[in-house]
C-alpha cells in the first residue's frame, strides 16, 4: 500500500487502486446519483465504455472479468445497480470477479429519511439486494473507513473470483482521505490448508488414482479464473492422463493438447468425449460444478462416487469430504504425489486442423444449416481469434470450433441468460483489442441486448456478428413447443443502415454465408451477418439436449 501517500478524493482512490489491480477499462452508464463518480473516473487511468442499457454494463464488465481477472461496472443508483441485477447474477453464479461501483445518496439525506428519487422501499434495498448477488459488499457513509472497505471488497472479489459492491454516496466521492493511514492496520485474510487434511486427501487421491484403469480429468473454469490452468495442464502431462473441460470450461485447456479429448456436458458432450469420460473409473474434476447442466440434465451416467471433486469450495474423494483443504495447495500437491504415469495414450478424439469446406457446383445452391455454418465458420477462425457465443444453438453448436489459445473463448454455460453475447464482446474487446471476435448469437437473443452494437459504433471496434435466424426460441422448441416461441421477425441486414456504420450481409445458402465470412476477412469494419436456417433445424448437441429435458420435465409430471 506504499503508492498510496497522498491524500485524495475517496473515488480517486478507488480508481487508482483499481488501475494497479488490473482495470484499464470501465463499463457504465452515468446518472445523477452517480455523476461525481464518473468525473474521477474519467480524470484516472481507466477508460470507459457507456453503453446503452445496464444490463449490458454487466454483462461487457464480466466479460471483460472474465479475461483480464477484474472488471469494473459503474452505475447509478437503483435505477442503474437493480437494472443491471441479472447479469451481475449470472458473474456470480460462474465465477466472475467483476466490481460494481453505484452511486447513491448522501449519508445526511438517510438520517432525515426523505422521498429521493430512484429510492425504492429503504435507502438499503439495493445493498441490500446485492448482498444475494455477490461475495462482499459495502455502503461508504464514512470517509475514515473508505480505503479499508475498497480495499477489503476488491481483494475478497479477486480471492473469491466473484462480484462485490461498492456503493459509494454522491458527496462521499469528492470527501478527501489519507489512504496510507487508513490502510496501515488492514491485513489482508490469509487462507491456509489443514496440514493433516491436505496430507489425506492427497494420499487418498493418489490411491484412487493408481488403482483406476482409466483416469480422466474433467478441467472447469476456476482453473482460468484463478490463473491455475498451467498446473491442470501439467498435471495431465506429469501423469499422461487425458483432459477434457466442462461447457463452462471450454477453452480453458489448448484444444490442440494431444491429451485433449474435448468439451464434457453430459448430452451436449461430443460423443467420443462423453463415452470415455463416463466410461472412466475415476473421473478428477478440478475446479468444475456439478450442475445441472454438467450432468446432463439428470441424465449422465457419471458416478460421482468413482469420482475427486476438487475447486475452491470442495475438496471431495468419492463421497468423503475434505474440510479446510485450499484449491491451489492441493492443486500443488498433486503434482508432487506418488501418482505412476500411465503407459501411451491413443487419443480417441485428437486435434486435426478443419477440414476445410469447399463450395463448389455441387452445393453452393444448398440452404445453409446450423451444422454446416458452423463448419464453414472453421475454415475462417485463426489462433488469435475469440469467439462470444449467446444460449442456445449459438453455443452448443460452436462447441466443436477448437481454439488454439487459451480463454479466448466466451459464453455463459451454466447461468444460460439470453442476451449475454453481444454487449459481452464489448468487454472481450476491450481486454483484447488486437484479436478479431467472432459474435454468435441467436435472434431471440439478438432482439434483446442486439442493439449494444451502437456501442460498437461509437467506439469503433469491428466484430463479425452472425445473427443465427431459426424464427424464434429454438432451444425452447425442442423442449415445448408453442406460439409463445415465436418473435417478431427483423432485417437484421437494416441494422447497419440505422447505425450508420458497419455492413451487412443475408446468407441463406452455403455460397453466400462463405462470401459473408470471406468479405469479413477481408474487410476491417463491423460485419453483421444474418444467417437464415430453416425454422427447426438445430445442432445434434442441442437436439439431444432439448430431448433430455422434455424427458426430466415429462419424469418429473408423473
Amino acid at each position: 500500500m506504499s503508492i498510496f501517500h497522498k491524500k485524495q478524493a475517496v473515488a480517486e482512490f478507488l480508481f487508482e487502486y483499481l488501475y494497479n489491480r488490473g482495470v484499464d477499462t470501465a463499463f457504465g452508464i452515468p446518472g445523477d446519483f452517480v455523476l461525481p463518480t464518473f468525473r474521477h473516473l474519467d480524470q484516472s487511468k481507466i477508460s470507459i465504455m457507456t453503453c446503452t442499457h445496464e444490463p449490458s454494463v454487466g454483462f461487457a464488465a464480466d466479460c471483460y472479468a472474465r479475461a483480464k481477472g477484474l472488471g469494473l461496472a459503474v452505475v447509478t443508483y437503483c435505477v442503474g445497480g437493480l437494472n443491471m441485477l441479472n447479469a451481475v447474477a449470472g458473474a456470480y453464479a460462474e465465477k466472475s470477479p467483476l466490481i460494481i461501483v453505484s452511486g447513491g445518496p448522501s449519508p445526511k439525506d438517510r438520517y432525515k429519511d426523505p422521498m429521493v428519487h430512484h429510492k425504492v422501499k429503504t435507502f438499503e434495498t439495493q445493498a441490500r439486494v446485492f448482498e444475494e448477488v455477490t461475495c462482499a459488499s459495502t455502503v461508504i457513509l464514512d470517509p475514515d473507513m473508505a480505503a479499508s472497505e475498497i480495499v477489503r471488497v476488491v481483494e475478497e472479489v479477486k480471492r473469491q473470483s466473484r462480484p462485490g459492491y461498492i456503493e459509494l454516496p454522491f458527496d462521499i466521492a469528492d470527501a478527501l482521505i489519507d489512504p496510507f493511514k487508513q490502510l496501515r492496520k488492514y491485513k489482508p485474510p490469509l487462507e491456509e490448508s489443514d496440514k493433516d487434511v491436505l496430507e489425506a486427501f492427497i494420499e487418498q487421491a493418489a490411491k484412487s488414482i493408481n488403482k483406476s484403469k482409466k483416469p480422466v480429468i474433467v478441467a472447469g473454469v476456476e482453473l482460468h479464473r484463478h490463473g491455475l490452468t498451467d498446473l491442470a495442464s501439467d498435471l495431465a502431462k506429469l501423469y499422461n492422463i487425458p483432459i477434457a473441460a466442462t461447457l463452462m470450461g471450454k477453452s480453458v485447456v489448448r484444444e490442440t493438447n494431444p491429451l485433449y479429448i474435448g468439451v464434457y456436458g453430459g448430452a451436449c458432450s461430443d460423443p467420443i468425449c462423453q463415452e470415455y469420460v463416463e466410461s472412466s473409473d475415476c473421473v478428477i474434476l478440478i475446479g468444475a460444478f456439478l450442475s445441472d447442466v454438467l450432468l446432463g440434465f439428470g441424465m449422465t451416467k457419471l458416478d460421482r462416487k468413482k469420482a475427486i471433486n476438487l475447486n475452491t469450495e470442495k475438496a471431495q474423494i468419492g463421497l468423503q469430504s475434505y474440510d479446510n483443504v485450499c484449491f491451489t495447495d492441493a492443486l500443488e500437491a498433486l503434482t508432487q504425489a506418488p501418482i505412476k504415469s500411465r503407459g501411451e495414450f491413443i487419443n480417441p478424439n485428437p486435434y486435426t486442423p478443419p477440414q476445410k469446406v469447399i463450395i463448389d457446383q455441387s452445393n453452393q445452391d444448398d440452404p445453409i444449416t446450423v451444422e454446416a455454418m458452423f463448419n464453414l465458420l472453421a475454415n475462417y477462425l485463426e489462433e488469435n481469434h475469440s469467439i462470444v457465443c449467446d444460449t442456445g444453438d449459438a453455443l452448443v453448436g460452436a462447441l466443436g470450433l477448437r481454439t488454439s489459445v487459451r480463454g479466448h473463448f466466451f459464453s455463459d454455460a451454466y447461468y444460460l441468460s439470453m442476451g449475454f453475447a453481444v454487449p459481452g464482446a464489448l468487454g472481450v474487446m476491450a481486454a483484447f483489442p488486437e484479436s478479431k471476435t467472432f459474435i454468435i448469437v441467436g435472434d431471440g437473443a439478438f432482439q434483446m441486448t442486439g442493439m449494444e452494437l451502437s456501442s460498437m459504433a461509437k467506439y469503433g471496434l469491428k466484430p463479425v456478428v452472425i445473427i443465427i435466424n431459426n424464427d424464434g426460441y429454438g432451444t425452447q422448441r425442442h423442449i415445448i413447443d408453442g406460439t409463445f416461441n415465436n418473435i417478431h421477425p427483423w432485417d437484421y441486414t437494416r441494422i447497419t443502415d440505422v447505425l450508420g456504420y458497419g455492413a451487412s450481409i443475408k446468407a441463406t445458402t452455403m455460397s453466400t454465408f462463405n462470401n459473408a465470412l470471406s468479405y469479413a476477412q477481408d474487410h476491417d469494419e463491423m460485419v453483421v451477418i444474418e444467417v437464415v436456417v430453416p425454422r427447426d433445424d438445430c445442432s445434434k448437441p442441442l437436439q439431444r439436449m432439448g430431448e433430455l429435458l422434455g424427458r426430466v420435465r415429462d419424469v418429473n409430471k408423473h
